[in-house]
């Protein structure tokens, strides 16, 4: 019998032919209809398909450099690290306590990671991963999600730990110091610094003097003056 009247046809005759032969081709089909009518669509309207390749690129930017645990790790101990440079004096207390609370949340192994696509948190659960106490094994009183947001430590976006460095920006300077100031000089405003000005006054100093021989022949003559004044007066002495 031929093969067009019906007789065997090959694999993927058969497979064209069979149930999940058309699912699929139907599937091929629909895809394929919807990538024309988006193809059509952006020719008309290309400064809204130009955002919206703009917002994709974007937001795959931002799922690629999503920060890992391991870089939370690293970064905490960097931060601490820091810190143990700085004199007690001069370190900020609001900073040291709180990389001392994730030191200590780490230790404890409290610390949990969580990855978003877009961005990553750090957050703290009131056990150990490996904890075998009730309150911790018991489904009834793992913390609820609405008290999520308050356990949160850290957010992870772009491969930084925002609050991580925005806790270490002054850490430099205890804010405790100024407490006992007015409020007035408890803040400085960008137009009140001079640092440029002071600094380059402070070069200044370091730069090589370069006289004129105006100014050359002016400091041999005060020199040699006090010279010829005292040879003067032994002269008068002597007569």
């Amino acid at each position: 019998m031929a093969e067009g009247q019906g007789g065997p046809r090959g694999f993927w005759g058969r497979l064209r032919g069979s149930r999940i032969g058309r699912w699929w081709g139907a599937l091929l089909h629909d895809y394929a209809s919807a990538v024309r009518e988006a193809a059509q669509d952006a020719r008309r309207r290309p400064v809204a398909a130009a955002a919206v390749v703009a917002a994709l690129a974007g937001a795959s930017a931002c799922a690629r450099a999503v920060p890992s645990a391991e870089s939370f790790d690293a970064a905490t101990l960097e931060a601490s690290g820091t810190l143990l440079l700085l004199s007690p004096a001069t370190r900020s207390p609001s900073a040291d306590r709180h990389v001392q609370r994730l030191l200590r949340r780490r230790e404890s192994g409290r610390l949990r990671y969580r990855n978003l696509i877009f961005a990553a948190v750090i957050y703290e659960a009131p056990h150990a991963a490996d904890a075998a106490l009730y309150s911790a094994q018991c489904r009834h009183l793992l913390p609820r999600w609405r008290d999520f947001p308050g356990r949160i430590l850290d957010v992870g976006f772009f491969g930084r730990w925002w609050v991580l460095a925005a806790r270490l920006r002054d850490c430099d300077i205890n804010e405790e110091e100024f407490m006992a100031l007015p409020a007035r000089l408890r803040q400085i405003h960008p137009n009140q610094l001079r640092s440029h000005r002071n600094e380059s006054r402070y070069l200044e100093k370091f730069q090589p003097i370069i006289l004129s021989p105006e100014q050359i022949r002016q400091a041999e003559s005060e020199v040699a003056a006090p010279g010829a004044r005292e040879h003067d007066g032994m002269v008068h002495a002597a007569r």
